[in-house]
């Protein structure tokens, strides 16, 4: 990794002056900068033939409505509309031109995203090259390990994680620009900043710490202090506050929740050992997992964690000054405090996907401190060192290749969590919620009590596991899932519409009706509702004008529901209007709806 070293020729009496680093490079090497992108790429090929998962690609992806139209109606919606508790509106609008072109085949996702780590990559490789003035070795060193790490794989093999991609190419962008500014002080250069900054916070939140990092770009490019460095930021502070606002409203009820369930301490203990196990598997990522679910209780692990990140901070702050060693844990630490779980927001104590940007840092800080070395006191061993960090790249690679196909479906995804955490309930949820559409009941209902077992007021297990007794005629085992499910939840909505469900399917008409009543004066614009105490009105009270008046307001309120016109039409028919019960089961035909051929041929429909 060691450049030759230029000779420095200082006049005589004097000191060599100290300049700002630059690149003295006078072109892109791209003889190091095209094959470390191309390993990069190769390396990931196999998640082409991953598919989805039902880890959030079911809200991003598969069942999103906001990727189905680019119109002008759509695009508002796509640039108005927060997904999974966060406002990312070009990360959708990436994932809808995906949808355009390839609906709901997984290749041309992966494949986008393969490309865009690929140019993430090659982002890394010219920031790096800049920042260590023209070093082609530890740029090389820095990409590679950036763009082949198994802690990666995560942001690249899980499309939900679009967002990490792209907010990181407009990140990475902005401080290259950022450099060429410090260079030229040439005022077309900020403003391309600060347009990139806004670019990646409308990718993903994380971005807000964009300014920071650029004082951090300050810092080592060794300019002088003044109040400039946050003056001519000042933009981007102010557009990340705005969307540090809107982020925090969106998720206030999340968070306040995660106050309320973790105490200060518990937070405490959670960023230091996050900083530490972050620290660890950048050298050797081995176990991974796609969750890392929060603890049950503080173990011992904990405790010792938070002791050695203090230490080590403290250290840090009072002793370090050498400049790479500075900059690449600020850059660390600045990239990682928003995912410390301070507040603790997800079902995750640590994650892989958080290291995406973070260890750019620390690749950066490892390699020039090497670069150093093996001008000095290394130079000898340099063979050696040049080995070791061949042997450590290409277990990085076969880890990475190994780690891939994790991501192939949900089944493979939620066993392998299984195998470091069998207790997660998260992880026997998803598994059985993935059998859910396929109908496997008894597999579903095993997994989902698995989940119960740990956990027997885990919302998400109780109430999917109440409809698969459901749809597995099982109404007397759904119904004391329901009550326990609303009793632990008396304000939950879903609850409440479930064990009204269930009293329909025991027999407790009266019950379920009291019910269905109380939801609609709660949520009167929802026409699954209406249309259930419609049913019930029909079926087991015989009273035909009540019925017909739900579903009336039931096709109001979502008019493109085939059965809705069939449960409507089957009370025209009991009323002897004929012409109505066909007008609209041909209405229900058309929208996709299965309509007997008896019930057919007694409207006249041929």
């Amino acid at each position: 990794m060691a450049e030759k070293p230029k000779k420095n020729n200082p006049k005589a009496g004097g000191k060599p002056k100290k300049k700002p680093v630059q690149s003295s490079a006078s072109g892109v090497p791209w003889a190091f900068l095209l094959p470390v992108v191309a390993v990069t790429f190769i390396l990931f090929t196999p998640a082409l033939k991953n598919g989805f998962t039902n880890w959030d690609d079911v809200l991003y992806v598969t069942q999103n409505p906001l990727l189905q139209s680019l119109n002008a109606e759509g695009l508002k919606a796509i640039f108005t509309t927060p997904v999974v508790s966060n406002f990312h509106p070009l990360t959708i609008l990436s994932l809808a031109l995906n949808y355009q072109v390839s609906e709901l085949q997984p290749l041309g996702y992966h494949l986008t995203s393969i490309v865009l780590h690929a140019i993430n990559t090659g982002l890394v490789f010219w920031l790096i090259w800049l920042l260590s003035a023209g070093n082609r070795w530890v740029s090389a060193f820095v990409a590679l390990a950036f763009g082949i790490h198994p802690m990666h794989v995560e942001s690249v093999a899980w499309i939900s994680e679009r967002k990490d991609l792209l907010y990181t190419l407009f990140y990475v962008l902005a401080m290259i620009i950022y450099v060429r500014y410090v260079q030229t002080q040439k005022m077309k250069y900020l403003v391309g900043v600060t347009l990139l900054g806004v670019l990646s916070l409308l990718c993903k939140p994380a971005a807000i710490v964009l300014p920071l990092t650029l004082i951090a770009v300050d810092y080592y490019l060794q300019r002088t202090w003044s109040w400039t460095w946050v003056t001519e930021k000042l933009p981007l502070f102010i557009g990340s506050g705005i969307l540090a606002y809107a982020t925090l409203a969106i998720q206030a009820k999340r968070a306040v929740a995660s106050v309320e369930l973790y105490g200060i301490l518990e937070r405490i203990c959670f960023a230091g050992f996050g900083l530490i196990w972050y620290l660890i598997k950048a050298i050797v990522p081995y176990p991974l997992s796609a969750l890392h679910p929060f603890p049950e209780h503080l173990t011992i692990v904990y405790y010792i964690a938070i002791v050695v990140a203090i230490a080590a901070l403290v250290y840090f702050a009072l002793k370090v000054r050498q400049r790479n060693l500075v900059f690449g844990i600020g850059f660390y630490l600045i990239n990682l405090v928003l995912v410390l779980q301070l507040v603790s927001i997800g079902n995750a104590v640590v994650a892989e996907r958080y290291t995406y940007v973070p260890y750019i840092g620390l690749f950066f800080m490892v390699g020039m401190q090497i670069a150093a070395a093996l001008k000095g006191v290394l130079y000898t061993y340099r063979n050696a060192v040049y080995g070791m960090a061949i042997v450590w790249l290409a277990a990085l690679a076969m880890v990475t290749w190994n780690r891939i196909p994790v991501w192939n479906n949900s089944q493979v995804l939620w066993e392998d969590v299984l195998k470091h955490y069998p207790d997660s309930k998260r992880a026997w949820t998803n598994k059985g919620l993935d059998l859910f559409d396929q109908k496997k009941w008894p597999e579903v209902i095993e997994h989902l009590s698995k989940a119960l077992e740990t956990d027997p007021s885990y919302a998400d297990a109780l109430e999917w596991r109440t409809r698969a007794y459901l749809e597995n005629q099982q109404p007397d085992k759904a119904m004391q899932d329901a009550v326990a499910f609303q009793k632990l939840f008396p304000e939950k909505e879903t609850a409440l519409f479930l064990l009204a469900r269930c009293q329909d399917g025991t027999g407790q008409t009266d019950a379920a009706m009291a019910t269905y009543n109380s939801l609609i004066s709660a949520f009167p614009d929802k026409a699954e509702y209406l249309n259930n105490r419609g049913v019930l009105y029909f079926n087991k009270l015989k009273n035909v004008p009540e019925a017909k008046k739900d579903f009336e307001a039931a096709i109001r309120i979502k008019p493109d529901s085939g059965p809705y016109y069939l449960n409507l039409s089957r009370c025209y028919y009991m009323e002897n209007d004929i012409s109505g019960a066909r007008v609209n089961a041909v209405k229900a035909i058309q929208l996709g709806t299965a309509i007997d051929l008896q019930y057919q041929k007694l409207i006249g429909i041929d």
